[in-house]
């Protein structure tokens, strides 16, 4: 009888597991080294090309194998056979916190904590979380993008 308990057992749980439905990725969630919405780090460009169309612009990515591919939804994609890095400018990308393009920087900073490093430039500041950051416009103090990496970037500013 044993036997046909831990069968039935197995049977049952496999079932279930058919049964759940896969994650909604079209949620407009950005998390952290992770996606943006429906595009994944590590998703295959190909994958990619299906999953968002012809973008509107693309851009070879100097001294590297890569390209920039810019999509007409807010999303700017870095991959050269898979996808690397991911950065949203349109608003209704957001982080769990909130963090979106158009936030307060003062609210983003509050959100996501003390950052590893922070670079500014002549026109943005960027504050770099390891897998996941937000550039400032350093006029307005608002966030301009928000974008996830699959790797750190090199620090040229302290935290």
């Amino acid at each position: 009888m044993k036997p046909l308990r831990l069968t039935f057992l197995a049977c049952a749980l496999a079932a279930a597991g058919c049964a759940s439905t896969p994650p909604n990725l079209n949620d407009d969630l950005i998390v952290r080294g992770k996606r943006i919405g429906d595009i994944e780090l590590g998703m295959p460009l190909s994958t990619l090309l299906t999953v968002k169309g012809a973008p509107i612009r693309t851009a070879p990515i100097t001294s590297t194998s890569a390209t920039t591919y810019t999509f007409p939804n807010g999303l700017t994609v870095g991959a050269d056979d898979k996808v690397y890095w991911i950065i949203a400018e349109d608003a209704r990308f957001h982080t769990q916190e909130g963090v979106r393009p158009g936030v307060e920087q003062i609210f983003a900073r509050a959100s996501m904590g003390k950052p590893r490093c922070v670079e500014t430039r002549v026109e943005t500041t960027v504050y770099d979380y390891g897998d996941v950051y937000f550039e400032v416009d350093n006029v307005d103090g608002r966030v301009e993008r928000v974008g996830v990496i699959s790797q750190q970037r090199a620090c040229s500013g302290q935290g």
